[in-house]
């Protein structure tokens, strides 16, 4: 769909909505949307985009409902009764005629003819306040972050479903059997099994220098097969090594690292976790408390899948900081809220035919 997103200015201006339209705009276009951005700068630009027979929607953020420029507020207001074939969304961050910083400018909230989305409850409530609408007439798309860029996730990790598991383990080495790779598998299977939503992501490809890593991946395939693990468990560097950029990547998108070598000369993913402030859960190696001290959870060797898994799950549920940022991350991806409040709300202003060319496309 045609998408124009309208602020009086855009990125690279500083400002909480800049940040928000120019976030927004790259998860739509990813989303396959063809979308432009307007400032009030561009307003000539802007009638030439209304003048295509293509149709499309017009998200306005806050030019309706601040008083930065009343000229075009008006302007934009008469476009959206003249142009009623478009879906005009009109998009309240913030609302003038409740805020006693603009009681001087006499400021009375215009009501365009649009769709009105409020970023929070709370601004819902401004806006209904200021003008009278029904409650039903004004809906909440939360703002959200680009995880993508918040956290400098490489594409490899950021396209990955991470977050969506509720406990992630990071598990940094090459594919080679005193790295212990199918205990990794078969933890995350016993906390699957008890109920969490666990998954694994293992950085490493096969050795070149040893004789059966090939032999060591396929066995470890077939165990994540047996266990059902399926997607739940990723082999990164099946295909290619990782670089030093996506390996970070993935210490930010996970909840903790697990390194249950059965032997180590040191060990530095131990220290690119705490590093990257990821708890650490390892083997009790001397070798491993000599590089942490007690800075760690350690668990004997001959430990079972399921008590180290008992052991995550009770440190897990006690950490209500690390549960509510997975959750609030989780709600607030902007790509996620783009795909399930925002399309839905176009999809629903347009005919019949477009929204099944939509679908196809």
């Amino acid at each position: 769909m045609r998408l124009a997103l309208l602020h009086y200015t855009l990125p690279p201006v500083i400002g909480g909505v800049e940040r928000l339209v120019g976030d927004q705009a790259r998860a739509l276009t990813l989303l396959g949307h063809d979308v432009t951005l307007f400032s009030r700068t561009d307003r000539s630009q802007f009638r030439a985009w209304l003048e295509n027979p293509a149709g499309g929607a017009v998200l306005v953020h806050n030019v309706f409902t601040m008083p930065f420029d009343l000229e075009w507020t008006r302007e934009l207001t008469t476009l959206s009764e003249t142009h009623p074939h478009l879906c005009w969304i009109n998009w309240v961050h913030d609302v003038a005629a409740v805020n006693p910083q603009y009681a001087a400018a006499g400021w009375k909230e215009p009501v365009p003819a649009a769709r009105h989305v409020a970023v929070s409850e709370a601004r819902r409530r401004d806006y209904l306040k200021a003008t009278g609408l029904a409650p039903e007439a004004v809906r909440v798309i939360p703002n959200g972050i680009d995880l993508q860029a918040v956290l400098g996730l490489p594409a490899q990790v950021a396209t990955l479903p991470l977050w969506e598991h509720e406990l992630v383990l990071a598990h940094p080495a090459r594919l080679i059997r005193r790295k212990n790779i199918q205990f990794s598998l078969r933890v995350t299977a016993a906390l699957r099994n008890a109920g969490v939503d666990a998954a694994c992501a293992i950085t490493g490809a096969p050795d070149p220098h040893q004789a059966d890593g090939i032999r060591y991946l396929n066995e470890l395939r077939s165990l994540r097969e047996d266990l059902g693990l399926g997607s739940a468990v990723n082999f990164l560097g099946e295909q290619a090594p990782l670089d030093d950029g996506e390996v970070r990547g993935l210490y930010q998108a996970a909840d903790a690292l697990f390194f249950p070598s059965s032997g180590e000369g040191f060990g530095l993913p131990l220290l690119e976790a705490v590093a990257h402030r990821l708890p650490v859960w390892c083997t009790d190696l001397p070798v491993h408390r000599e590089v942490l001290g007690s800075g760690a959870h350690f668990f004997e060797l001959s430990a079972s899948p399921e008590e180290v898994s008992a052991r995550i799950m009770q440190w897990w549920r006690a950490d209500p900081a690390g549960q509510t940022r997975k959750t609030l991350l989780r709600i607030h991806d902007l790509a996620k809220i783009c795909l399930e409040h925002l399309e839905p709300l176009l999809l629903a202003n347009i005919h019949e035919p477009e929204r099944r060319a939509w679908f196809l496309h």
